[in-house]
């Protein structure tokens, strides 16, 4: 995105993002990341649901009547600090190189001023050369990298993965979905974010992950539109659960996405990742997906060896860039 400003179009101005941008914004999302593509009900939703104290603002530009650039300033809910941002700016790819992405993030710089900001993130993907070099002319330091992966489910035999399940329910937990769990148990949803709060913390980031208050996760998560409670598998030890393993739909009928793998402290090394891993991919196969994609911090050296023993392959990462303007005091 990096690019010399004498290329700038003269009538270059972003403009405060309204809410019937979003399919315009989607449109340019999906130019750019294709293969993660995005829906206008996810991102408004994510949007709508973001607590009050998350402080948040887009904007765009626009080019022949079609959005052509997005700037974001953003928190994340699950690391929130006051004085973190993130920032994510897209530009149209005929229009790269040139100094919208330069003029964007300037602006962006400009608007959390006065927040008083002590560290910016932002991600890029690792075939993504000009974003990389953009970043690091501007001080960002890669900081993590998220290794992406997919399955060709169409190759996946279940029946050469049942043993790794049954160590587990021979153990006496059980495997059950998270609609199932409803059905038995009233504080299902609770219980699961009690969990999720729990391991969550110990998942590789940048800052340390903190998950949201219930009303805020139910809100967020469980009403998401990618959220599906027949996807979302969790283990258990009689009433107690012991871990969990989810799958998110994707605007790609074809694809599902995996999400967070947690298991307490107490009930690790117990084989009961692997057997959430196996029942998520023949769950996904009977169901006519053709293809699984997962991230996985590069250093989780656990989990991606789970992933390549089943036949996972690696595709371009997302690599964490972190600009420290002060350090935390």
């Amino acid at each position: 995105m990096a690019g010399k400003s004498s290329n700038l179009n003269n009538n270059f101005k972003l403009r405060p993002f309204q809410d019937d941008d979003y399919g315009g914004l989607v449109v340019l999302r999906n130019i750019i990341e294709p293969d993660h593509p995005k829906s206008v009900d996810q991102m408004r939703h994510s949007d709508k649901t973001h607590e009050d104290k998350i402080r948040q603002k887009r904007w765009v530009w626009e080019k022949d009547g079609a959005i052509a650039v997005s700037a974001l300033y953003t928190q994340f809910f699950e690391s929130y600090h006051p004085h973190k941002f993130a920032f994510f700016i897209h530009v149209h790819p005929d229009l790269q190189g040139r100094g919208y992405g330069s003029a964007s993030y300037d602006h962006l710089m400009q608007e959390i001023k006065p927040f008083v900001p002590i560290k910016i993130t932002t991600q890029v993907r690792e075939n993504h050369p000009r974003g990389i070099r953009f970043m690091e002319d501007r001080g960002f330091t890669n900081t993590m990298k998220e290794q992406e992966s997919k399955l060709d489910l169409t190759a996946y035999d279940p029946s050469q993965y049942q043993n790794e399940v049954n160590r587990v329910l021979d153990q006496g937990f059980r495997i059950l979905t998270l609609t199932e769990l409803r059905r038995e148990d009233e504080r299902a949803d609770y219980k699961s974010w009690e969990l999720e709060r729990e391991v969550a913390p110990d998942m590789p980031w940048t800052d340390p992950i903190s998950i949201p208050e219930f009303d805020h996760y139910q809100a967020y998560i469980l009403e998401h539109p990618r959220f599906n409670p027949d996807s979302w598998f969790l283990v258990l030890k009689e009433n107690y659960l012991a871990g969990l393993n989810n799958l998110w739909k994707t605007p790609d009928k074809k694809v599902v996405t995996t999400g967070l793998t947690g298991v307490r402290r107490e009930y690790r090394r117990k084989g009961i990742a692997t057997a959430l891993k196996h029942t998520c991919l023949s769950w996904a196969k009977e169901r006519g997906y053709k293809w699984i994609r997962t991230n996985n911090a590069d250093s989780n050296e656990g989990m991606l060896s789970i992933n390549i023993r089943v036949g996972f392959k690696f595709i371009p990462a997302w690599l964490v860039f972190d600009k420290v303007i002060k350090e935390e005091e």
